[in-house]
């Protein structure tokens, strides 16, 4: 889906309506936004305000897909942390075992070599213990043996004594290389666990790195979601007071939108006409009164000087308390709340006699500037009429 740029969602409704002054016919909004937010962020006329209604409603939607996007991106990356703890445990645990096959290793070539140099000091000493006999026997015994010595009991004893020696050190020296073997076997052992364990690192490695890409990338999703929401949030904004603007200017004069009608209800009476003694004092976002108003502004204030202890909140507040009446009930006091198509943006008093009066402004930006945004009534019916979100007792 396209992103809303923000600079887009600068409002300047001179500009707007002269680049699109044409009548919003489209249904299909995907793609097209930031043309709808700069129609539907101006000031309406009644031609376009079912789409620009619709194209809030999308918005909303949109809103609510986005948030949705983004908690199962949470779930998601909370997962691939897990996961990644999980593969870091096992690369420690990996280099771990690593580290102690390298030190056994170690041990076991440090133990060959002692094997060794102990291999090659006895054959050493067997060969200079032979050359030493021989140098010293073997001329006599050979020409005695030769010649006919008499002496053959002496050269055969000697000559035992010699192979005896030499049988000694031989079985040392086959003991000694087999020790070796042995160990040469063990090293190579030692060595494949080694290179097995390095091998599956290798793949815990691999496996990590593309963890942090995808724990990456559902970071930077996450961030351009919420950037997203974020501004279709604030164009949200914009275009509900586009649209409260545009019910502001709907036709309703300063008195002359209906008379006061008592009722059976004292109270709804008096909070009837507490109101309706505000009549021109002008719209102010926010206000309470007693001279400056917002429309939810002076339900607080006509209800609390009426002697009904009522908490300040918004037109949406008002809209889900007290008690749901219909249209049909309606008496002197009850409040009217108001929708253009994503939520409650307005609420009124009705005074009886099928008419309501209500602070009427442009919203936000208005703040006593102008005579014509006042307290006013206005008759129940027609263009009022279509935009009733709820009917309240609040009393």
């Amino acid at each position: 889906m396209k992103k809303i740029s923000i600079s887009l969602l600068t409002f300047c409704s001179v500009f707007a309506m002269t680049l699109f002054p044409i009548d919003v016919h489209a249904i299909d909004f995907e793609g097209k936004e930031d043309q709808y937010i700069k129609i539907c962020s101006s000031n309406l006329t009644n031609s376009n305000k079912k789409t620009c209604q619709e194209f809030n409603k999308y918005l909303k939607e949109k809103n609510q897909d986005l948030k949705e996007e983004i908690q199962d991106t949470k779930d998601d990356l909370a997962k691939t942390n897990d996961n990644l703890e999980e593969v870091s445990q096992k690369i420690d645990q990996l280099n771990s075992q690593i580290d102690q096959k390298n030190k056994e290793i170690d041990y076991m070539l440090k133990s060959i070599e002692k094997i060794k140099k102990d291999i090659a000091k006895k054959e050493e000493q067997m060969r200079e213990r032979l050359y030493v006999m021989q140098t010293t026997y073997n001329s006599n015994w050979v020409v005695d043996f030769l010649f006919g010595s008499d002496d053959f009991s002496t050269f055969f004893s000697r000559l035992s004594n010699v192979n005896d020696i030499t049988a000694y050190e031989k079985e040392l020296v086959d003991e000694l290389t087999q020790q070796k073997k042995n160990l040469d076997t063990q090293q190579k052992s030692l060595e494949t666990a080694r290179e097995n364990l390095k091998s599956q690192k290798k793949s815990q490695e691999a496996l990590q790195e593309k963890y942090i890409e995808l724990k990456a990338s559902q970071q930077e999703k996450i961030k351009d979601n919420q950037k997203e929401s974020k501004e279709v949030s604030s164009a949200q904004k914009k275009i509900d007071a586009a649209l409260s603007e545009l019910i502001s200017r709907a036709p309703s004069g300063g008195g002359g939108g209906g008379s006061y009608v008592p009722g059976d209800s004292s109270v709804g009476n008096a909070i009837a006409q507490k109101a309706l003694t505000r009549l021109g004092c002008r719209y102010w976002w926010g206000a309470n009164g007693p001279n400056y108003f917002d429309c939810s502004g002076l339900v607080y204030w006509a209800y609390n000087q009426a002697g009904v202890k009522l908490g300040r909140t918004t037109a949406a507040g008002y809209a889900g308390s007290g008690q749901s009446i219909s249209r049909s009930q309606l008496q002197p006091g009850d409040v009217i709340t108001f929708s253009y198509g994503s939520g409650v943006a307005h609420i009124g008093i009705y005074i009886g006699g099928g008419s309501f009066v209500h602070a009427s402004g442009e919203g936000s930006g208005t703040v006593g500037q102008y005579a014509d945004q006042c307290v006013k009534t206005a008759p129940l019916s027609g263009y009022w009429e279509r935009y009733v979100y709820n009917y309240r007792r609040l009393y």
